[in-house]
């Protein structure tokens, strides 16, 4: 027969409690979702809330100073019984409406019963912060119609965020007005006439030999001097041509050396003093000590290149080789020259500017733009 080794009893304070549903028991794993507290009334008595998910259960202890309750545990290893002295109570769902009253009754979420304890069983303090709690409650549906009834009316002025085409200072100033597409952007915008006569006598030399070797062009360069050099158009128009892509090519050469060897002495172009003193001061800021080429002027460069190549080859560009040249992404300078307003052609690596011009590509002022 098993031996009684201890009697756990506790006169002061809480004991553990047997608690009996009144309409129903707890499924295996269901206790994990319970949350339980003994609350003392001003009377004395002392009643047990449980929340579940959905449903709040209360009921006083039966306490009785004529016997005393007590759960038996056995250890079947050691064939041992301990006694624990227990309080019992019964808990019963604790409904919001009269139980006479038939009809559904809505289940309590586990906060409502919370505050419902509160309330009830709670401290001066609790039961104010769990009052205040409530009134502070708002009903998210109100106040989105409140709010969208306030915006409705209210209009914002977008033009005062828009950004014109030709507020930029890196993109090439466009004439959308132009009635020709020569009239779309003006050469001498870019680089003018004078500093690209610089040039001619290079652009005379390569129209006669016909050899670019000397000049390490990318293909780009190469490819679009060779298609110039193939063209019927006069030796006038030839030499322009050529010395816009002469321009080019120094401008890429610029643009792909490293900003630590560019110094107050560097030379980007040994042919052309005016050429070199151009691209140095349109595509860098001078500093106290040495030239720095901020990031932006990267994107000037492609912009100012797509333009002067469209100038100098009937509107066409191809945007594939010229990335490999800037050492960019197709994707990149296709977004460019949307922006500059070129159109796509059948040819999905060759942009045109043609007449009528794509609308206007528009920017807010917070936004990185061109």
């Amino acid at each position: 027969m098993p031996v009684i080794k201890r009697i756990i009893t506790n006169t002061a304070g809480f004991q553990p409690v047997l608690v009996e549903f009144e309409n129903g028991k707890i499924q295996p794993g269901e206790e994990k979702n319970l949350e339980s507290g003994i609350y003392e009334e001003k009377s004395g008595t002392k009643i047990v809330g449980i929340t579940t998910n959905k449903m709040l259960y209360t009921g006083p202890l039966k306490e009785d100073d004529l016997y005393n309750n007590f759960l038996l545990i056995h250890n079947k290893k050691k064939d041992k019984i301990e006694m624990v002295q227990i309080d019992c109570c019964i808990a019963t769902p604790k409904l919001n409406k009269p139980s006479n009253i038939i009809q559904s009754t809505p289940l309590l979420s586990r906060e409502m019963n919370v505050s419902e304890l509160q309330k009830q069983f709670g401290s001066k303090k609790s039961k104010r912060v769990t009052e205040q709690r409530e009134r502070l409650t708002m009903n998210i549906e109100t106040v989105k119609e409140q709010l969208e009834k306030t915006v409705t009316g209210i209009k914002l002025d977008e033009s005062a965020t828009e950004v014109t085409e030709n507020d930029s200072i890196y993109r090439p100033k466009i004439n959308r007005d132009a009635s020709t597409r020569d009239g779309i952007y003006n050469l001498e915008d870019l680089v003018p006439g004078y500093i690209l006569d610089t040039l001619a006598p290079e652009a005379g030399q390569i129209m006669t030999t016909g050899n670019m070797q000397p000049y390490n062009f990318g293909p780009f360069v190469s490819n679009s001097i060779s298609r110039i050099l193939m063209n019927d158009a006069s030796e006038e128009i030839q030499i322009r041509r050529i010395t816009i892509f002469l321009y080019i090519n120094y401008l890429i050469k610029f643009m792909a050396t490293p900003m630590k060897n560019i110094t107050k002495k560097f030379i980007v172009c040994d042919k052309s003093p005016d050429v070199n003193s151009h691209i140095l001061d349109t595509f860098s800021v001078n500093s106290q000590n040495s030239r720095t080429r901020p990031l932006h002027m990267k994107d000037k460069a492609v912009c100012y290149t797509l333009v002067l190549a469209a100038i100098a080859m009937e509107y066409e560009v191809n945007v594939e080789q010229l990335s490999k040249d800037l050492k960019i992404g197709v994707k990149k300078t296709l977004e460019v020259s949307r922006i500059l307003a070129f159109n796509a052609s059948k040819d999905k690596h060759i942009v045109q500017l043609k007449l009528p011009l794509p609308a206007p590509v528009t920017f807010s002022s917070k936004r990185k733009r061109l």
